[in-house]
């Protein structure tokens, strides 16, 4: 398999940067690759879709900024499901460093593969409704339609103070902006989409306002 790395980058940390570049060139796979960097100021969903449709190869690798993979061998299992033909994407576990905490997402673009195909097939990742939140639900909602994703157990290490604790007060209303819009778009086939709806009450009402926002816009818009 050949693949291309696409990298969306955001004044990223130059140290963590540089881990990251040489934990892909240190990779035990032997295929081609090529990294695709995105650094245009583009929210997720936008930088992700340019870099798939600039790529060369039929395997996408997405991998964040301050996202290292664990060993060596973090690439060749990554993508080791994709050989069969009913899996279409796979998903890192992610280790939070600054929580010592490990978790699997369902899908994310932190350290996953996608057959570029099936990417096609569904449309990308929907830049036109989320604005910086909320795609990669969007792409685990669509792909579970059209086949399997996997979870090979493979890590990457994040380095993002506060992301599982989400220490800043805005990103509390980003999330409820998305869980709205989602819920709009899926019901309750979202999964854990009834805990913000239980937040989403008159008596917090900031959440409230941007939750019932994303519901009624159909777009997730929340700005910080």
């Amino acid at each position: 398999m050949d693949i291309s790395v696409i990298m969306p980058l955001y004044k990223p940390d130059k140290k963590i940067l540089r881990k990251v570049l040489d934990s892909l060139k240190k990779q035990k796979f032997k295929g081609k690759k090529e990294i695709i960097k995105v650094d245009e100021g583009w929210g997720l969903a936008k930088s992700m879709n340019y870099g798939i449709k600039k790529a060369k190869c039929d395997i996408i690798i997405t991998l964040h900024q301050d996202c290292i993979p664990s060993d060596e061998d973090w690439l060749n299992n990554l993508i080791k499901p994709l050989e069969n033909k009913e899996v279409v994407a796979t998903c890192s576990d992610i280790y939070d460093i600054e929580n010592k905490k490990r978790y699997t997402p369902l899908l994310d673009e932190k350290g996953c593969a996608y057959k570029k195909e099936a990417l096609e097939r569904v449309g990308f990742f929907d830049d036109k409704t989320f604005l910086n939140s909320g795609e990669d639900m969007d792409m685990y909602m669509k792909l579970k339609r059209i086949g399997r994703i996997s979870y090979p157990r493979c890590v990457v290490k994040h380095y993002h103070p506060g992301f599982l604790i989400k220490k800043a007060p805005y990103k509390k209303l980003q999330n409820a902006n998305t869980w709205g819009c989602l819920f709009r778009r899926y019901g309750f086939q979202v999964p854990g989409v009834w805990k913000s709806l239980i937040k989403a009450n008159v008596f917090n009402i900031k959440y409230f306002y941007w939750f019932w926002r994303g519901f009624f816009k159909k777009r997730q818009d929340f700005k910080r």
